[in-house]
C-alpha cells in the first residue's frame, strides 16, 4: 500500500528559529529518502535560504507581479532545488507597509495547489514553515484549508513566547469549531538559555496537553553553518546538533498522534515559572 503524503506545518513567532529548524528537518528527511518540499509562508522569504545556497530567492508573489498569467511554467521557475535534492519555494509578501502578507500566503498556496506541485514533483513530505501571527487569517490558511493537519509549535522558555504559543492554540481550537481537520502534534523547545528552560517548557506542555518532542540546545554550530549559507546538517553532518535535528525529523516522520490543546492564561503561565 502506497504511503500517504505527509504534510506538516511548523508555526512559531518571528525570530524563534522555526525556519532554521524547518530547513534542518528537511535536509535530514531527504537523507532518509524522503522527497521533500519546504514552503516558506513568511513575508521575510528567508525559509529556504540555507537550503538553497545562502541567498534569498524570487517568490511566488514576485511571479504574479512579473507575469499577467501564472501558469505551470511560471510556478516551476520559483521552485528551487537545494541541498540533497530538497525542493523549496517562498510564498513571499508585499513590501512593508503596502499590503496584507497573510492574504499573499493564502493566494500563493492556492497557486501551488492549482498547479499540482506536490503531485507533479512526487513529493512524499511537504513542510509548511509558517509565521505564528495567526491573528491574521492568511497565516492560518495552512491549517484552515487542510494543507497540513499536523502542527508543530516552536517555543522556548521565555514567558511571552509561551503566551504567543497559547494564542496559536486558540486558533487551532477556533478552526476546529468551523470544521478544519487540524490538531497539534508536539512542541519543539528551541532553547534560548533561560534558567530551568527544559523544566519550564515541559510543565507548559503538560498544562496544555501537548508533548514536548525535542529540546534543541542553543549551539554555535547553527550560526557557523548559517554563515556558510547552509544548514547544520549539511555543513557539520557529524555534529551533535545535526544529530539532534535528525532525531527530531525521524520523530516527526514516524508520528501518528495529534492532540487537541488546552488553553491556559497568563496567570497559569506565570504559576509555572513560580513553581520552579
Amino acid at each position: 500500500m502506497e504511503r500517504q503524503i505527509k504534510k506538516v506545518a511548523i508555526y512559531g513567532k518571528g525570530g524563534i528559529g522555526k525556519s532554521t529548524i524547518a530547513a534542518n528537518i528537511s535536509v535530514a528527511l531527504s537523507e532518509m529518502g524522503e522527497k521533500v518540499l519546504q514552503v516558506g509562508c513568511d513575508p521575510k522569504r528567508d525559509s529556504i535560504v540555507t537550503l538553497c545556497g545562502g541567498h534569498l530567492k524570487p517568490t511566488i508573489l514576485d511571479q504574479t507581479i512579473r507575469y499577467r498569467n501564472i501558469g505551470q511554467k511560471e510556478i516551476d521557475e520559483v521552485i528551487f532545488k537545494g541541498c540533497r535534492g530538497v525542493l523549496g519555494c517562498e510564498c513571499g509578501g508585499p513590501k512593508p507597509g503596502s499590503g496584507c502578507a497573510g492574504k499573499g500566503v493564502n493566494f500563493a498556496l492556492k497557486l501551488l495547489e492549482q498547479h499540482r506541485v506536490i503531485e507533479r514533483f512526487e513529493i512524499t513530505f511537504a513542510l509548511f514553515d509558517v509565521l505564528g501571527d495567526v491573528v491574521c487569517g492568511g497565516f492560518a490558511q495552512p491549517m484552515r484549508a487542510g494543507y497540513a493537519r499536523e502542527i508543530y509549535l516552536v517555543t522556548c522558555g521565555e514567558i511571552l513566547t509561551l503566551y504567543q504559543v497559547n494564542n496559536i492554540l486558540k486558533a487551532v481550537i477556533n478552526l476546529r469549531k468551523i470544521g478544519a481537520d487540524v490538531a497539534v502534534a508536539g512542541l519543539i523547545n528551541n532553547m534560548r538559555g533561560v534558567g530551568h528552560e527544559e523544566e519550564i517548557v515541559n510543565k507548559f506542555g503538560e498544562a496544555i496537553g501537548i508533548p514536548v518532542i525535542e529540546h534543541i540546545p542553543r549551539s554555535k554550530t547553527v550560526q557557523d553553518a548559517e554563515l556558510q549559507g547552509k544548514t547544520a546538517v549539511e555543513a557539520f553532518p557529524d555534529s551533535e546538533q545535526a544529530n539532534i535535528y535528525r532525531s527530531l525529523a525521524l520523530k516527526i516522520l514516524r508520528n501518528e498522534s495529534t492532540y487537541i490543546p488546552n488553553i491556559v492564561d497568563m496567570k497559569r503561565i506565570k504559576e509555572i515559572f513560580h513553581s520552579i
